[in-house]
C-alpha cells in the first residue's frame, strides 16, 4: 500500500475544510503535487486497494446481505470534468451536472462496508443494470460472498438483475413500480384494497411473493416470508443511504477538483477507504461516526494512528 495513499486517506479523515489536495496536503504535511500525482497514477488498482483495506479492517466477510444503489456526485461548479452529464439527483430532487456511480455494499445490520463502485458513463453501451450485474458477479466470484439476501430499490428490479439473482440462488427483497405486471395484471390494479399479500409471478416466469403496504408494493423470491419480514428486510436497504450521507458530508467524496475522471475515481475510492477505517473505529469504540470525525479534525495524528493499526504498509 503506497504511503501517499495512506496519507491521503488520513487527510480525508481529519481535514476540517473542503477535501481538496491543497487542504489535505496542509493536514498531512505532504506537497500538493505529490498527492495530485497519486490521484493520477495509472499503476494503482483502486478496487484491489479497497479490498485490501476491507480485509485488514474486518477480515473475511460472511453472512450479511448486499445492497445495490447509485449515487450522484454533484459537479455543478466543475464543468470541465471528464464524463460529466446531466443526471437526476434524489438528494437535490432535480437534475444536476455530475457523475453517476453504481455502488455495492455489504452489511450485517451492525456494520456497513462499501465493496465496489462502477462509474456510469452516459452514451456508453453499458447501462446501470449492466454495472449492477458486474458488481454482483464481483461479489460472488471474486469476494466469494454468500449473502443471506440482496436488497435494492425499484429502479434495479429489472428482469436481467432478477434473472441473475435466480441463477445465483440468492434471495432478494425489493420494491416494485406501480406499472409492473404481477400475474399478468398491472400491480396497481391487482386489488383495490390498501393492504394485501399474494404469491404469483412477475415477468412471466419469476415466482415471487408480493405485498402491498400503504400504497407501495414490495416483492421477494422468498415465498415463505411473512409480510413483516419482507418490510423489515427491505428497510435494511436504508443503511447505504446513511453511508452515502457520511461520505458526501463528512469525508468529501464529491469535493475533488481535478478534471480527470481517473483522478476523480481515485478520490472516491480513497473516500471509501476512509469510511472503512471510520466504521471499524465506530464498531470498536461505540461512538458515532460524527463524534469520531470531530475528534480526528482536532487531533489529525490520531487518524494516522488508526491507519497504522491496520498494518497496510507493504500489503
Amino acid at each position: 500500500m503506497p504511503h501517499t495513499v495512506l496519507n491521503y486517506v488520513s487527510g480525508l479523515l481529519s481535514v476540517s475544510e473542503q477535501a481538496t489536495c491543497t487542504a489535505i496536503a496542509r493536514v498531512v504535511g505532504l506537497s500538493h503535487d505529490r498527492l495530485s500525482r497519486t490521484l493520477k497514477d495509472t499503476k494503482l488498482e483502486w478496487q484491489t486497494l479497497l479490498r485490501a483495506f476491507i480485509s485488514r479492517a474486518f477480515g473475511n466477510l460472511s453472512g450479511g446481505h448486499l445492497i445495490i444503489d447509485d449515487v450522484v456526485l454533484n459537479k455543478c461548479y466543475a464543468k470541465c470534468v471528464e464524463n460529466l452529464s446531466w443526471v437526476y439527483c434524489s438528494k437535490e430532487q432535480r437534475s444536476v451536472l455530475g457523475l453517476n456511480m453504481v455502488v455495492l455494499c455489504w452489511s450485517n445490520n451492525t456494520i456497513t462496508i462499501p465493496l465496489a463502485v462502477k462509474i456510469w458513463k452516459k452514451g456508453s453501451r453499458k447501462s446501470k443494470y449492466d454495472l449492477a450485474l458486474e458488481l454482483l458477479s464481483y461479489a460472488r466470484n471474486i469476494l466469494l460472498l454468500e449473502p443471506e439476501y440482496v436488497t435494492f430499490d425499484s429502479w434495479y428490479a429489472a428482469k436481467k438483475i432478477l434473472k441473475r439473482l435466480k441463477a445465483y440462488h440468492w434471495i432478494f427483497y425489493t420494491q416494485l413500480k406501480k406499472n409492473r405486471k404481477f400475474n399478468g395484471i398491472q400491480v396497481s390494479h391487482y386489488r383495490p384494497t390498501r393492504f394485501w399479500t399474494e404469491s404469483g409471478t412477475i415477468d412471466g416466469d419469476f415466482a415471487v411473493l408480493v405485498t402491498k403496504h400503504d400504497g407501495k408494493y414490495f416483492v421477494t423470491n422468498n415465498l415463505s416470508a411473512s409480510k413483516s419480514e419482507i418490510l423489515a428486510m427491505y428497510k435494511t436497504r436504508w443503511t447505504i443511504e446513511t453511508m452515502f450521507r457520511m461520505l458526501q458530508y463528512q469525508l468529501g467524496m464529491d469535493e475533488c477538483q481535478t478534471i480527470l475522471l481517473r483522478a476523480q475515481m481515485a478520490h472516491v475510492f480513497m473516500s471509501l477507504m476512509a469510511f472503512v477505517v471510520l466504521e471499524r473505529e465506530r464498531m470498536e469504540t461505540r461512538q458515532t461516526w460524527y463524534a469520531i470525525r470531530r475528534e480526528l479534525t482536532f487531533h489529525p495524528q490520531r487518524a494516522t494512528d488508526l491507519l497504522s493499526t491496520l498494518n497496510l504498509v507493504g500489503a
